[in-house]
């Protein structure tokens, strides 16, 4: 938006952001740093655009095995639908969402369960610089529970702010990288 907007100042801070993707190289962040280098050379992005809130792909791609297998991507609107709205019997004849009689409008995908979101909290630890403080919270994530002592310790330790950020961040470059390896862009 800001290259279209205005192109003279954005430029310079796009292609330090590609450098920067380039260099942290996590995952999603070489498709961001593609489809903003096509934006720069005014090139389509690579694959079909699909207008995706990737935080809400990557909670649901990452979302409780207990509570649900796998949801559907509307690649019409991006909008995300669990497999449970397809049954009239959960949701209602009216509210069922139907992906037979339209099956290439829909993306089938499964959930990845909580290792990824295990791995952010480990990552999130090591880079802590206080000794102490990353030893805590690599004691915190080690066995049942782990998530919510995790959650506890970081509210304590007033890093609630920075580790959402961080969190968020890996989430959205791991549904970006998702969406990449299905052929499709987020526009």
């Amino acid at each position: 938006m800001a290259l279209k907007q205005r192109r003279e100042q954005a430029e310079p801070v796009a292609v330090s952001v590609i450098n920067r993707l380039t260099w942290r190289a996590g995952a999603g962040d070489g498709v961001l740093a593609e489809d903003l280098l096509a934006c720069l050379r005014g090139e389509p992005l690579a694959g079909r655009v699909v207008p995706v809130d990737l935080e809400m792909l990557g909670a649901e791609l990452e979302g409780d095995l207990g509570m649900s297998t796998g949801s559907y991507l509307d690649l019409r609107t991006g909008q995300v639908y669990d497999a449970s709205s397809t049954d009239p019997m959960m949701v209602g004849e009216d509210a069922a969402v139907d992906v037979e009689t339209e099956p290439d409008r829909w993306l089938r995908f499964d959930r990845t369960g909580s290792r990824d979101g295990w791995r952010d909290m480990a990552a999130f630890a090591e880079r802590q610089h206080d000794s102490a403080l990353r030893e805590r919270l690599e004691q915190a994530i080690e066995g049942k529970g782990a998530f919510g002592r995790f959650r506890d310790l970081v509210h304590q330790e007033s890093l609630t702010d920075p580790w959402y950020t961080f969190a968020t961040d890996r989430q959205m470059g791991r549904a970006r990288e998702f969406l990449a390896d299905n052929g499709i862009r987020v526009g």
